[in-house]
């Protein structure tokens, strides 16, 4: 149980770590942006590829589906209630929470089921996990702002 909740962890610290801000995009001048850009996009779909290929790898159902389940859950929760968006200028607000709560259990729900799918070991599966990993992005992708 040890192993999917530290690369749960390594998963949320890398997309943390490269979407709030490091310098080492002050290397690329000019470019700084297109590469941010570039670097978090990339970063974003380390939250449905990781489990279909922990899933693959390691066959571990349960540890499948808390490496696809737990970094989006902290991330989203961790995001919007640090950064703003959780709390308004007047206070708590119970419709935005629950918006969050839906998005974030609905992302969190296809990032389990396809780590759950590919840990199966077949290739029917896989493609059932694939099929996940691209509804979670298409997920995701509606709710941004």
């Amino acid at each position: 149980m040890i192993l999917p909740l530290i690369i749960s962890f390594i998963i949320f610290a890398t997309v943390i770590i490269v979407n709030i801000g490091s310098p080492f995009f002050k290397i690329f001048g000019d470019y700084e942006a297109d590469i941010k850009y570039i670097i978090s996009t990339i970063t974003i779909f380390i939250f449905p590829v990781t489990p279909i290929i922990y899933g693959w790898i390691v066959k571990d159902k349960i540890g499948t589906i808390i490496v696809g389940t737990v970094p989006i859950f902290i991330s989203l929760f961790f995001g919007n209630l640090f950064f703003g968006n959780l709390i308004y200028n007047n206070g708590f607000s119970i419709s935005r929470f629950f918006t969050i709560l839906l998005y974030a259990v609905s992302l969190a729900i296809l990032g389990g089921l396809a780590g759950y799918f590919s840990s199966r070991g077949e290739f029917k599966y896989l493609i059932i996990s694939i099929f996940f990993g691209a509804l979670w992005i298409s997920v995701f992708l509606s709710g941004i702002d």
